[in-house]
């Protein structure tokens, strides 16, 4: 591991200090809309100014909204915008370098005060989340973000590690827990329509994977729930990521090629036609470690993995019919375990295959009735695929002996009303359609058996939202959302209720409220089982039920720096659990995959806790981003005794920092630094009864009072490193990412070793660098 790390920083220091001594003055071009938050209507007239130049920099959108700025000079700038009867945005510190342009699409608030009143009050791009609607436990991130972040490796998943409330107690995957809850309750959407889960090497059901299938390269600014959201979100009980994708340039051809430790990938955007307003942007990528083992060389031992995804995003405009959009995104993900034998007792080799298939793609359609109300409409076929194989070696070759093959796959359409009435009061309303098909089949070749399961059902979905702005300071924002699960004919509407008062110019009071559901994955209520000789299906379960109560104050504490504290308790009912079998089973402690047993909607579990943060945006060439949670999950089986959860760590505490170093002769070169300090509670387990596990030679557990045993607390210190050179029309980036600088081995999963009589602690990874290089021009 040593001699890998030397070779690394060696590589990465012959490159930071390439040619840093020739730098010129390299300038960019920065252009965008400036559109109304409610209606997205374009705003003519508008002042835009790039106040970090000397001098100010400035012009006034067209009559559609749109601005330009030619040669802007590379490096870091703020920009200003204001309108009139609009409170002023100013988004801080955006990224300008020589390779790509650089387009923004900017949302101002109306205000509702008088014109002969002065407005001092300004909106500042910053962790307000994109969606208007939002009013508690949301935050936008960014592409930059995502890229900037310490040990995220472009992954969004693992940007969230860096929010309140958010943790993870495994190296290996990108699962999330959300105040305690199951990584199954988070929701997948990406323009509107739920998605699969988009991470390579998942399983069924499940939310996490080893690397993410969506790519930095197409993502736009998105937002993240951890809870009480909006009416809008539905089948979600933990938190949503709703992502969107960013639009190609429609006016000339860019392109980005990577070749990192993790995947080697290229993008291409731009116009479809030259002069016109369509555009493409398509990126695609490679595991590196898959091709570096096709030549024959074996990085990973026995262990073999590889991906390949692709994202893309193509726009067409229209002058009467509105703007049309084809997107997607799709990954292929396979690993092989050759030389094991799983019981350590079969006396022949034997070979593990595993893979994950996922695919999303959609079209949408965007319609401007005037400049207060439009309408969008989505159509999608999305699936997944998971794939479990077990061969024996017999006469020196492989025979397949078993094999799983789950697949999931969804037809959905949803319809999204907008319409602002004036500057009080905006309304939205849509709709989803889902239908939903599941297929298992079981093939054991020792045995002889052959089974297939196949399943299909709708899921339908509607809301109301009302946004009503009292005055500038008090917003109410109330909808409703209702939910019909065709399977057992269930019915579910659900309240929802947000409030934000910004009672002086710095402190600000918010609360949200509201009911919400989440579905078990599919095969929990298609797959077939035996129970006292008949053979049932757990159609007749409903949705997990939960309700979520969120309070929060925010001060300003400077202009760049802010505090924020929520607290907030989470009541889930109806949750599956073992209805004859296991007093203690509850669906509350999975994450991922379903159980052959019969269920019950008796559960119950409560989190509830407080979370701190301090955010200091970036500013001054640095940022800082640090949280503080508290919290308890319990949850209650057959046996009315609430005991605490699988995911209950009880605390996280989270820094993330980084700072910007301009180098080089002009000063338009960037050294970043970054780092990430993690701690937080370990990974819950039910206590061994030791004596009958030595007994009886395998495992037995304790379930009565819950998960009241638990690994020590799960620490990692991730730091990244970064150099970005400018040349004339193109840029190139070096970057190192080490994860888990300290190489503290955390715990992962509890196994009893037979040979020695003991429970043993399994953990994964150790320190762990990641080198890639990225040119754009």
């Amino acid at each position: 591991m040593a001699i890998r790390t030397k070779l690394f920083f060696t590589f990465f220091c012959s490159w930071l200090f390439i040619n840093t001594a020739n730098s010129q003055e390299f300038s960019q071009t920065i252009r965008g809309r400036v559109l109304d938050a409610e209606s997205h209507a374009g705003l003519p007239g508008a002042t835009v100014a790039i106040s970090t130049l000397n001098p100010v920099m400035g012009t006034a959108t067209d009559i559609d909204g749109y601005f330009r700025f030619e040669k802007v000079p590379v490096g870091r700038h703020d920009i200003k915008v204001n309108y009139l009867g609009y409170t002023e945005q100013f988004l801080s510190q955006v990224l300008v370098g020589s390779g790509k342009e650089i387009v923004l699409e900017i949302m101002l608030q109306e205000t509702v005060k008088k014109l002969n009143e002065v407005v001092i009050k300004s909106r500042e791009e910053g962790n307000e989340a994109v969606n208007e609607m939002a009013t508690v436990s949301s935050r936008s991130f960014s592409v930059e973000q995502t890229g900037k972040f310490a040990a995220t490796g472009d992954d969004p998943a693992r940007l969230a590690l860096s929010f309140a409330g958010v943790s993870t107690q495994n190296d290996l995957f990108n699962e999330i827990v959300i105040r305690g809850n199951s990584p199954r309750g988070l929701l997948w959407k990406l323009e509107g329509v739920e998605i699969p889960n988009p991470n390579h090497l998942s399983g069924e059901g499940g939310n996490g994977g080893a690397v993410s299938i969506l790519s930095n390269n197409v993502l736009g600014a998105s937002d993240f729930y951890t809870g009480a959201f909006s009416a809008e979100y539905g089948n979600a009980s933990s938190g949503v990521f709703d992502l969107h994708m960013k639009r190609g340039n429609n006016e000339r051809r860019e392109y980005a090629v990577q070749l990192g430790t993790l995947g080697t990938e290229a993008a291409i955007e731009g116009p479809f036609v030259k002069g016109k307003k369509s555009s493409y942007l398509i990126n695609y990528r490679y595991s590196t470690l898959a091709i570096i083992e096709a030549t024959g060389y074996k990085l990973t031992g026995d262990i073999r993995i590889g991906f390949q995804d692709i994202n893309y995003n193509f726009f067409f405009p229209t002058k009467k019919l509105g703007t049309f959009t084809v997107f997607g995104v799709g990954g292929l993900s396979w690993s092989k375990l050759d030389g094991q034998d799983v019981y350590n007792k079969i006396p022949y080799n034997e070979r593990n295959l595993s893979g994950y298939n996922m695919g999303a793609t959609g079209l949408t359609h965007t319609f401007f009735f005037n400049d207060k109300a439009w309408l969008k409409t989505v159509v999608s076929a999305s699936g997944y695929d998971v794939v479990a194989q077990w061969l024996i070696m017999e006469n020196g070759q492989y025979k397949e002996y078993w094999r799983n093959d789950v697949s999931n796959y969804y037809y959905r359409a949803a319809t999204q009303f907008n319409y602002k009435l004036n500057a009080k009061n905006a309304f939205r309303a849509g709709a989803l359609y889902n239908v939903l098909n599941f297929v298992k089949r079981e093939q054991n070749i020792y045995w002889q058996t052959d089974k297939k399961y196949v399943g299909t059902t709708t899921f339908a979905q509607a809301y109301l939202q009302w946004k009503h702005r009292f005055t500038e300071e008090l917003t109410l924002i109330s909808g409703m959302h209702f939910s019909y699960f065709a399977l057992n004919k269930s019915f579910y509407p659900e309240p929802r209720l947000g409030l934000t008062w910004q009672f002086t110019p710095k402190n600000m009071f918010s609360l949200g409220a509201g009911l919400h559901s989440r579905m078990e994955p599919l095969g929990t209520y298609m797959v077939p089982f035996t129970y006292k000789g008949d053979t049932l299906t757990n159609a007749q379960l409903t949705l997990t039920r939960a309700f979520h109560a969120v309070a929060g104050y925010t001060t300003k504490l400077a202009s760049t720096l802010t505090f924020k504290t929520e607290i907030y308790f989470q009541y889930l009912y109806m949750v599956p659990i073992d209805m004859k079998g296991s007093k203690y089973y509850s669906t509350i402690n999975e994450d991922d995959t379903y159980q052959g047993m019969r269920l019950q909607n008796n559960g119950h579990g409560k989190n509830y806790g407080i979370e701190f943060t301090l955010d200091k945006r970036l500013a001054g060439k640095w940022y800082l981003l640090h949280t503080v949670s508290l919290y308890n999950s319990l949850y209650m089986g057959r046996n009315n005794v609430w005991g605490p959860t699988r995911f209950n760590g009880n605390f996280i505490t989270n820094l993330t920092a980084g700072k910007d170093f301009n180098v080089g002769k002009k000063k338009t070169d960037i050294i970043s630094i970054n780092m990430r300090i993690f701690w937080g509670g370990g990974r819950r387990y039910a206590p061994y009864d030791i004596d009958k596990t030595i007994s009886n030679g395998e495992e037995v557990k304790i379930y009565t009072n819950g998960y009241t045993d638990h690994a020590t607390n799960y620490f990692r210190v991730d730091a990244g490193v970064s150099f970005r050179k400018n040349k004339p029309h193109w840029a190139w980036i070096i970057k190192l990412d080490i994860q888990n600088v300290t190489n503290r081995p955390n715990e992962v999963a509890r196994k009893y070793d037979v040979d020695n009589q003991k429970i043993k602690a399994i953990s994964y990874l150790g320190l762990l660098p990641a080198l890639k290089y990225r040119v754009e021009f």
